[in-house]
């Protein structure tokens, strides 16, 4: 499994029509109990509050089991397939990727993260590329 979109390398402007995005490496982490929520200087309390229902806050404090997802970007699958060298990546460090390009979860510096479902049906690889297509930048991506 894969995503294509248009990828831009970094630093170039030079965009690579439909380039083969793939996950790379998905790392999990138990979380066993809840933490201190972020700081939102706006609320009464000084913290984000438990119990808001925009689920990209929880990767801040929630239990659970959280997942993060680094990227590799090629100019096609066949590429890959012969060892070529990524033209890129996202969620592997402060400099990958375009800088154009937010994927990262707020607050998070470059990590990509997102809740697991751990009674999901759906493997954590899935439950990944599922979770891509949820922002911004990939919503229009193709699935292959």
């Amino acid at each position: 499994m894969a995503l294509l979109r248009d990828f831009e390398i970094p630093g170039t402007g030079f965009v690579v029509n439909g380039a083969y995005h793939l996950i790379v490496n998905v790392t999990t982490e138990k979380r066993l109990t809840d933490i201190m929520p972020p700081v939102d200087k706006s609320s009464s309390t000084g913290y984000t509050s438990r119990d808001d229902k925009d689920e990209s806050k929880w990767n801040y404090w929630k239990a659970g089991y959280i997942a993060r997802i680094a990227i590799e970007v090629f100019d096609s699958r066949e590429s890959r397939d012969l060892g070529k060298k990524s033209l890129g990546g996202f969620g592997t460090s402060p400099t990958a990727g375009s800088s154009d390009v937010d994927l990262a979860t707020p607050g998070k510096d470059f990590k990509i993260e997102f809740f697991i479902d751990p009674d999901s049906s759906d493997s954590i690889l899935t439950q990944a590329y599922n979770h891509l297509k949820t922002t911004e930048y990939y919503k229009n991506a193709v699935e292959v």
